[in-house]
């Protein structure tokens, strides 16, 4: 089992002291993940959780408006799976997972009130020839 924890900050002044404009708001990412060796249809098999929480931003710019925070949830899961002689690499993800509405301080979409994508469900396979 692993256990990752990151915090991003960034900040930004002019010489006057003023906020620069366009910085994104401070993100904590946690994540827990873990693998198992084989099952009977899948080999090297991990599940992973991810839980973002994007904090309100403050720190504005004469042009800019404020920001509320948000959580995210995503969850992955994906391993190898063997049919006949050909090995495939699969993953689901489904990023979003409670289809929260937010939208992020960087988008330039929202001045016009236009949210981020909603729950996002992706389908990976890849396999060599």
């Amino acid at each position: 089992m692993h256990i990752t924890s990151s915090f991003e900050s960034v900040t930004g002044k002019k010489q006057n002291g003023d906020n620069l404009p366009l910085i994104p708001a401070n993100k904590w990412n946690n994540a827990l993940k873990t693998e198992f060796k084989s099952t009977k249809f899948i080999k090297d098999g991990f599940a992973v959780l991810n839980v973002e929480y994007t904090l309100d931003q403050n720190n504005l710019n004469q042009f800019e408006t404020k920001s509320n925070d948000y959580t995210l949830i995503n969850l992955g899961f994906g391993g190898k799976i063997t049919f006949g002689k050909t090995a495939f690499d699969v993953n689901l993800n489904a990023n979003n997972l409670f289809d929260k509405t937010y939208i992020s301080h960087l988008s330039r979409l929202k001045t016009d009130g236009i949210p981020n994508i909603g729950r996002n469900i992706i389908l990976g396979i890849n396999f060599n020839i």
